[in-house]
């Protein structure tokens, strides 16, 4: 493969093969001469425009044009140039050349974003800074274009709202969601928190109905556009329901996985859509996992995002010693003694026994991610209706994690319906929504102090408020101090069996009855 660099206004060749072609622009950055039209022709003779790049070097200085520096024909750049793309286009571009050349070509222009070593040899460049840096930034060097050249899809921002009108009396709701690119900590899941009964599975499963066409007033609204218009068919690509609620009484809709016909949707949990007195027994939901991980294994790209995310969860030693991986090798196995494919049957024979030995929610958890890495594709929405039900608080929180990651990669975006803090400490408050409901009054706000890493204790405190005083161990202490009891007899009373916690509140509630004590 050789480059030949072209002078501006010329027409690039009509005949070549394995050419990469260079045409001198002259566009001026401050005194620096450094871009070029890049193009490719295949041995095929097919043409690939790929687009404006920046070329410079080490020591450039404003009277050094770079296409005056560079040799008619060069077969690469010499050590001391670097070069880089302009917009995230370029990249995308140059990876869909066949056969890997794409890569190939920038190694030999050495690009900053495929060889990001050579950052730390030319950061102190002028010529980086005032010309290659002009309409593109180093985060964007590193983390899109190093991301759309590994196969991965661009991040882009969310501002987008969800209403749901007054109905029967019930007050309206507005929720607005909000995605930074790139933000830490991660901005790519929302949570909508409250108690048992304030109506967060209503809410989602409006929003089921809101992007399948389903009966409803409910309805989406990009924030972002000019006067703030419902969303059209391609804002989600699709849309993947969670929910293992056996009371839950909405019959998620039939799946649809044609994208011609409307945001495509996916269901995973107990419901059958075409039966809504049945729920799926246990045999069905491991064979959904079974055919879940056929397509994650059969597909390079999905097979390193549930390798990724199964490293997330073995932060579980239950998981761990399932050796998860190993059913990737059975998997190949069966593939290597068929020369028709792998046969479901029998690989469903050998997943099967592994599920069986596991508890309810780490098949949960393992059908739920396996099934969001082989359907969540670029720009999914994901609905989750209380997670925690299954799961104990670390296994939760591996499980957002492992989430967060999947849906930083794709581009995607969740919502989950929730009543557990160890939710919130993943996420940060800008993407939490309290619900309140009293009767039919319905009042949503955001959390009064950030989420993300807070105490437990805190959480629940800021959530639920007045409900955590009046029960549990709140109740209890509050009844022992209405006796007038001292510190230390209330704490006798108890055997010594107070944690720190509850000595806390206990001298708090002291102090409050011996206020309104001196007080009356």
């Amino acid at each position: 493969m050789q480059f030949r660099v072209i002078p501006k206004g010329q027409p690039l060749p009509q005949t070549g093969s394995d050419e990469v072609y260079l045409r001198v622009d002259h566009w001026n950055d401050y005194s620096f001469v450094t871009m070029f039209f890049l193009a490719y022709r295949d041995i095929a003779g097919e043409l690939f425009e790929l687009g404006q790049v920046k070329i410079g070097f080490k020591g450039q200085t404003t009277e050094q044009d770079t296409f005056k520096i560079l040799p008619p024909v060069f077969f690469h750049l010499e050590e001391g140039f670097f070069s880089v793309g302009q917009d995230v286009d370029f990249y995308k571009k140059v990876t869909a050349i066949p056969g890997g050349k794409g890569k190939e070509i920038l190694r030999q222009l050495r690009d900053l974003a495929v060889m990001p070593e050579l950052l730390a040899e030319v950061s102190d460049e002028s010529v980086l800074r005032i010309s290659l840096l002009r309409s593109v930034s180093l985060p964007a060097i590193t983390g899109q274009f190093s991301r759309i050249l590994d196969g991965n899809v661009e991040l882009t921002n969310y501002k987008f709202a969800f209403s749901r009108p007054s109905t029967d009396g019930y007050d309206k709701v507005d929720l607005d969601f909000q995605v930074v690119a790139d933000s830490v900590p991660n901005t790519n899941i929302h949570a909508i928190i409250g108690r048992n009964g304030v109506g967060k599975t209503i809410l989602l499963n409006s929003m089921i109905g809101a992007l399948t066409g389903g009966a409803g007033a409910s309805y989406f609204t990009d924030l972002e556009s000019m006067f703030k218009s419902r969303i059209g068919l391609g804002y989600f690509s699709s849309l993947v329901s969670v929910s293992f609620s056996a009371f839950d009484p909405f019959i998620p809709p039939s799946e649809q996985s044609d994208p011609t016909k409307g945001t495509c949707y996916y269901y995973i949990g107990l419901k059958d859509p075409t039966d809504p007195d049945r729920l799926r027994p246990l045999s069905e939901l491991r064979r959904d996992c079974s055919r879940a991980l056929s397509e994650c294994f059969s597909n390079q790209q999905k097979l390193v995002r549930w390798r990724r995310a199964i490293g997330k969860l073995d932060s579980d030693e239950v998981f761990v010693s399932m050796d998860l991986p190993k059913l990737l090798e059975k998997y190949n196995e069966l593939e290597m003694r068929s020369s028709a494919g792998v046969v479901f049957e029998e690989f469903h024979s050998i997943v099967d026994p592994y599920l069986e030995r596991m508890s309810s929610g780490h098949a949960v958890v393992l059908l739920t991610i396996t099934r969001l890495v082989a359907s969540v594709e670029e720009k999914t929405l994901v609905l989750l209706d209380e997670p925690e039900s299954h799961l104990h608080p670390p296994l939760l929180s591996a499980f957002i994690r492992a989430l967060a990651d999947l849906l930083h990669d794709r581009n995607g975006v969740a919502i989950v319906a929730t009543h557990s803090p160890v939710v919130l400490q993943e996420i940060p408050r800008s993407c939490v929504w309290k619900i309140y409901r009293v009767s039919k009054s319905i009042d949503v706000q955001r959390p009064k102090i950030e989420t993300f890493a807070e105490n437990v204790g805190l959480l629940t405190a800021e959530v639920f408020g007045l409900e955590v005083s009046q029960s549990g161990f709140h109740a209890l202490l509050a009844q022992s101090v209405a006796k007038g009891p001292t510190y230390d007899e209330v704490v006798a009373s108890y055997r010594n069996q107070i944690g720190f916690e509850g000595k806390a509140v206990l001298a708090a509630l002291l102090s409050k009855a011996a206020r309104n004590g001196d007080s009356a």
